[in-house]
């Protein structure tokens, strides 16, 4: 069973949905006038005031990683390893831990 830390989860929230596209996606990004942007592909998709909205599913946020999570269909532990480059911790079970112990 995998989880991620804390940190890796603050890490990945703190990451706007602009931001995200202008560095990996910026090849589906179009802008819509002042601050303002959709997606080629996605066209219902607006960005703005750092703020995005799918109007065809009335789903909106604010970080990629609601993006990730409601647009694209990423579990969250996989989405917030996309953005933050690590991989999750396994957690290991307890017989496991207990048959790494050395006896007491």
């Amino acid at each position: 069973m995998s989880g991620v830390s804390k940190k890796q989860v603050e890490q990945a929230r703190e990451i706007d949905l602009l931001s995200y596209l202008q560095a990996y996606e910026s090849h589906d990004l179009k802008p819509q006038g002042p601050g303002r942007h959709i997606l080629r592909d996605h066209d219902s998709l607006v960005i703005s005031n750092s703020r995005w909205i799918q109007n065809s599913t009335g789903i909106g946020g604010v970080s990629a990683l609601h993006y990730l999570i409601k647009v694209r269909n990423m579990g969250f532990v996989e989405a917030v390893e996309h953005l933050t480059g690590e991989r999750a911790a396994e957690a290991r079970s307890y017989q496991e831990a207990a048959k790494n112990q050395p006896p007491s």
